[in-house]
């Protein structure tokens, strides 16, 4: 999917092409992702373009503090404002990049609560609004049908990485957003299933703690500088890596409920050290959770790629780096094209295609779920008999 290859992958595709915007405001709830992708009816997908859009630093403020929201009406606005920042987003992004078939919204997780029984997740929907704004049929709601098939709802990403990465030996894929998550794509030479699961915090804790210490003035620690001036306590460390969670086997995946600001205001309070000492212990967490996941369950593999958020952040990077000696480490995704920061909305455009053709994914390996199923709901827009006519000469049945 290298830039010089796309004009080539889209002739062959053919008429049998469709074009999805792909919407992405993942755990860290720092804004929102924009991928646009053509994907042909083998599931091979095109990447045309990404764009970011921030959140204003008090919606943001907003969403972390919903992850303990009991007040639905506080919700309910809350929903609103989401899927109109969604809405103004996507109609810029479409007077840039001109016509889509269908746009594809992860929408905003405000609880994740897999182990529950019985088990649930929540995402703020844009959807109607978006369908409003811009008169196209809308995918939406990708991770409760998973859920109810017995999955965890998450990670939902590896099966596009498979569609697109597959190669002869098995590849690593890390995605560090606010939590942190693992690929073992397998190789054609060496067979095994796809397998995924969350390792644990990515910048979840990290940000949360920029912000307290910060009084609010710092978002994130931009390339881990501040982390960077502090000592890693080894001791306590330790016992950080002895919670319940690193220690489950997968297929597993968590969120701001296990690893909240409300942890991190704990953990501070106890706090002898220096604050840069805190951060740089909390980057240590993320990187030896992602190691110690690599080492107890992955695979030997070529490599590993890592994208998202995370990728940025220089100090972090490093320090898995020389936690991995062996493994080599790529910022970005391989053979290039599709940045690092646009996977995971480039990833949903591509389940909304696979929703529209009503192809099932199996996911046992990487969420739990007893069996394949179709990931997400249609919400018809003012273009939803144009797109049933195109669907219907590309022989789908939606």
């Amino acid at each position: 999917m290298t830039p010089g290859t796309q004009g080539t992958e889209r002739a062959s595709l053919g008429a049998e092409v469709l074009r999805l915007l792909g919407l992405m405001s993942g755990s860290s709830a720092d804004g929102i992702d924009a991928a646009l992708l053509e994907c042909g009816s083998e599931g091979r997908p095109v990447f045309l373009g990404h764009r970011h859009h921030p959140y204003p630093a008090s919606l943001q403020g907003r969403i972390v503090a919903a992850n303990a929201l009991q007040d639905l009406e506080t919700a309910a606005q809350l929903e609103r404002e989401l899927g109109l920042e969604h809405a103004r987003f996507a109609a810029a992004c479409l007077a840039d990049w001109g016509r889509v078939d269908a746009i594809a919204v992860h929408g905003q997780t405000i609880r994740h609560r897999p182990r529950h029984e019985p088990a649930f997740t929540i995402q703020l929907s844009a959807a109607p609004d978006l369908a409003v704004a811009t008169g196209l049929t809308v995918v939406h709601d990708f991770r409760r049908a998973d859920v109810a098939a017995g999955g965890q709802g998450a990670p939902l990403v590896p099966p596009f990485q498979q569609a697109l990465f597959a190669a002869e030996r098995t590849r690593l894929f890390l995605n560090i957003g606010g939590i942190a998550n693992l690929t073992v794509l397998p190789g054609r030479e060496d067979g095994g299933p796809l397998l995924a699961w969350d390792c644990g915090p990515g910048n979840a804790l990290l940000d949360a703690a920029v912000v307290l210490l910060s009084g609010g003035q710092q978002r994130y620690d931009a390339d881990g500088a501040w982390a960077r001036q502090g000592e890693v306590r080894t001791e306590v460390l330790a016992n950080w890596l002895s919670w319940d969670y690193f220690r489950r086997p997968p297929p597993k995946s968590t969120g701001r409920e296990d690893f909240s600001a409300e942890l991190v205001r704990s953990l501070w309070r106890d706090w002898p050290f220096r604050a840069a000492d805190f951060l740089a212990t909390l980057t240590a967490l993320t990187v030896e959770s992602i190691a110690t996941s690599l080492e107890s369950w992955a695979a030997p593999a070529e490599g590993l790629w890592v994208f998202g958020g995370g990728a940025d952040n220089v100090f972090l990077m490093a320090l898995l780096a020389n936690r991995l000696p062996h493994l080599p480490l790529y910022k970005g995704t391989p053979e290039g094209g599709l940045p690092h920061l646009a996977v995971e909305a480039a990833a949903f455009a591509w389940l909304g295609d696979r929703c529209l053709r009503g192809v099932a994914l199996d996911l046992h390996e990487v969420t739990g779920q007893r069996q394949p199923i179709v990931l997400g709901t249609i919400l018809p827009g003012s273009n939803w008999a144009e797109l049933l006519a195109k669907l219907r000469c590309m022989g789908e049945n939606p």
